[in-house]
């Protein structure tokens, strides 16, 4: 159910129309060339980040730095993982490796290792797996000389030009161990883990540059330390905006469906069968520059029908240096039932920020939706981290105004933004956050190409009360797959007894009956 009504202003939408049409071919160009190299950071900082910035319904709590070099610290993604009563923030870098961070404390974070894998992107998942936990670190494009000589190149023996995903082991954060590497030619800019985790599908998001026959790769990694290829699934090609190769894919909580954001278009794949998806799906929207990153959320509207929505992002120009803000935005698609294989825009989100930018980076980056609590996060360039309410997305799909001019800033089209905060030096590529108390407060973690680690916390007045939000136990999760192990192993070593058994139990009644 809305938590509250929406509304829209006229001159809001004449605005952003206007300044995305005029824009676009402005910005799409260099886009290209700064894809293709991968984000870096368009803002500036002094030597000491800015710990005062604006922020509404949020405040700033601390900043981690992941060298003292006094320079962009190159954050990239961000997961997290809770292991008995200790919580950590798993924070990916461009070329730091990835920085193990205790959050147990949020107000204190203290980083407990590094793993040491000198490449560039570091996109993370986080699993479990017969007793360990695992991460997936991306490499896009070759890790080059030295990725090669930092400790996962040493210890899986890569070469420079090698190109795809290292596994690593987790289970004692302090001491990361290599388990393996995923080849893949093309790169991994992403990739996501099938909530079975028993696949792996690659996004390399190469450019058009690439070819005219785009795929996802897919991965059993049933057995990490042995990795199996087992298809390039190929997708459509669709020469508009920087290409058609896929850049990122969540999959449904059941794992029967995955949704590609794949530059130039977004896919609905049946991953019933995960090692060999079918395509149902396909948008192509010409208002949307860069497809980036496709999650869907199922909610109840007022009449108490169930709708399932795709927020789409627009990463406009590939996060090139903008010219305005606010850039790229949200695209909603209702997707419910059947129509997920011939979606509906029902309209599209903006923040509302309407400035003239010096080329730091305006756009929408990466989400995370937190389904039962109807909050999203999400990353926004130089405009730093938001807290957006998505109580009204539902009746959003049956209103008056639905539909592809139905555009939405800061409050409209199902969504509004409750919480945000910018630092001068913000440059924010992910916003997550492990845990949502009841009241709606929680601290949430940035990981910034310019910034490093940052925490803020969004203290929830705007939205009240909500279902909280508690990280899942890994070790709780590990002991019962050992123990799951132990049993299955038990129950075949009684095998063999109890089938000797029921011989000699067969062998005596046969005599009893001859004599």
């Amino acid at each position: 159910m809305p938590r509250a009504a929406h509304s829209t202003t006229r001159w809001a939408r004449s605005l952003l129309a206007v300044s995305l049409v005029a824009l676009a071919p402005l910005v799409a160009a260099p886009g290209a060339v700064g894809h293709q190299a991968g984000d870096v950071p368009t803002n500036t900082r002094g030597e000491r980040v800015e710990t005062q910035g604006v922020g509404v319904n949020m405040e700033f709590v601390a900043n981690l730095q992941y060298d003292d070099t006094g320079e962009a610290q190159g954050g990239s993604d961000i997961e997290f993982m809770k292991l008995g009563k200790k919580e950590y923030a798993l924070a990916g870098t461009l070329s730091k490796g990835m920085q193990i961070i205790d959050i147990t404390r949020p107000t204190a974070p203290k980083r407990v290792a590094v793993y040491d894998c000198d490449i560039s992107q570091g996109d993370i998942q986080v699993w479990t797996n017969r007793g360990r936990v695992l991460a997936s670190y991306t490499a896009d494009g070759s890790v080059g000389e030295a990725g090669a000589a930092s400790r996962c190149g040493r210890d899986l023996d890569l070469a420079a030009d090698d190109a795809g995903t290292v596994i690593v082991d987790l289970t004692q954060p302090t001491r990361p161990q290599s388990v393996s590497f995923l080849p893949v030619a093309a790169g991994s800019h992403n990739m996501s883990i099938h909530p079975s985790g028993k696949y792996l599908y690659n996004s390399n998001s190469d450019l058009l540059t690439s070819g005219t026959e785009p795929f996802i790769t897919i991965y059993d990694i049933s057995a990490p330390a042995k990795p199996r290829f087992v298809q390039d699934f190929p997708i459509p090609f669709v020469p508009t905006s920087l290409g058609s190769e896929s850049h990122d894919i969540t999959f449904s909580a059941d794992g029967t469906r995955a949704y590609s954001a794949a530059l130039s278009q977004t896919l609905v794949l049946d991953t019933t069968d995960p090692a060999n998806p079918e395509m149902i799906g396909q948008i192509i929207d010409p208002a949307v520059n860069v497809s980036h990153q496709a999650d869907p959320v199922t909610l109840t509207g007022s009449d108490g029908v169930e709708r399932t929505i795709l927020v789409v992002t627009d990463e406009r120009a590939g996060a090139a240096a903008s010219l305005e803000c606010p850039g790229g935005g949200l695209h909603l698609y209702d997707i419910t039932g059947d129509l997920e294989t011939a979606p509906v825009k029902i309209g599209a989100w903006f923040i509302p920020a309407f400035t003239v930018q010096d080329g730091a980076t305006c756009t929408s980056h990466v989400l995370r939706i937190y389904e039962r609590q109807q909050l999203m996060t999400i990353s926004w360039y130089a405009q730093g981290v938001r807290v957006i309410d998505l109580s009204g997305l539902a009746d959003a799909a049956t209103d008056p105004l639905a539909g592809p001019l139905n555009l939405a800033f800061g409050d409209g089209a199902g969504m509004t933004e409750v919480g945000s905060y910018v630092m001068p030096d913000s440059d924010s590529w992910s916003f997550k956050t492990n845990k949502i108390k009841r009241n709606g407060s929680f601290y949430g973690y940035s990981n910034d190409l310019v910034r490093g680690f940052d925490v803020f916390r969004y203290d929830g007045k705007s939205i009240g009360d909500v279902k909280p939000l508690k990280p899942r136990d890994l070790r709780r999760q590990l002991e019962l797959q050992v123990e799951g192990s132990s049993s299955a192993a038990s129950l075949a070593l009684l095998a063999p007894v109890a089938l000797a058994g029921l011989l000699l139990h067969r062998v005596g009644a046969r005599r009893r009956r001859t004599s």
